[in-house]
């Protein structure tokens, strides 16, 4: 017997919220390797912390289930959130067409949580840290202004 899952995507299009006051941080323990600057924690709304690894946005869908946060990066280096969610599917595929619009230039992979459950909880946890419901991609348009995704 064999179990599937409903993956929930969230998508923030056109907001002005970031996770972190400056950008997700690279951690200390790789402070000297060149390629530090490749690792980042994002915060959840728990307080907790998610290691990521960044890579060109072009990369997402090679991660496919994993949480991935599309982001642009601003003139000073800062990472903004542009889409939240699973590598997977044809609702990821419209998030990433719509996340490239909007500027974002890298893929922010979490690869370290294990099976689907706790692959959601770090995609609430998350959303939890932005304050307020994402918006929801429609495949037809990329995004939706006025449709909320509240599946997670």
């Amino acid at each position: 017997m064999t179990h599937q899952m409903e993956r929930s995507i969230f998508v923030l299009m056109n907001a002005s919220v970031k996770i972190a006051e400056s950008g997700p941080v690279v951690p200390h323990v790789l402070d000297g390797i060149p390629f530090a600057a490749d690792f980042r924690y994002w915060t959840g709304g728990s307080g907790k912390s998610y290691l990521t690894r960044g890579f060109p946005i072009d990369m997402a869908s090679d991660f496919a289930g994993a949480p991935v946060i599309l982001a642009a990066v601003d003139e000073d280096g800062r990472r903004e959130a542009v889409w939240i969610g699973l590598a997977v599917g044809r609702r990821f595929e419209a998030g990433l067409a719509a996340a490239k619009a909007a500027g974002a230039t890298e893929a922010h992979v979490h690869l370290l949580a294990v099976g689907a459950e706790a692959r959601t909880a770090v995609l609430r946890d998350l959303r939890r840290a932005l304050g307020a419901a994402p918006k929801r991609a429609s495949a037809e348009s990329g995004a939706s202004a006025g449709h909320r995704d509240l599946a997670a």
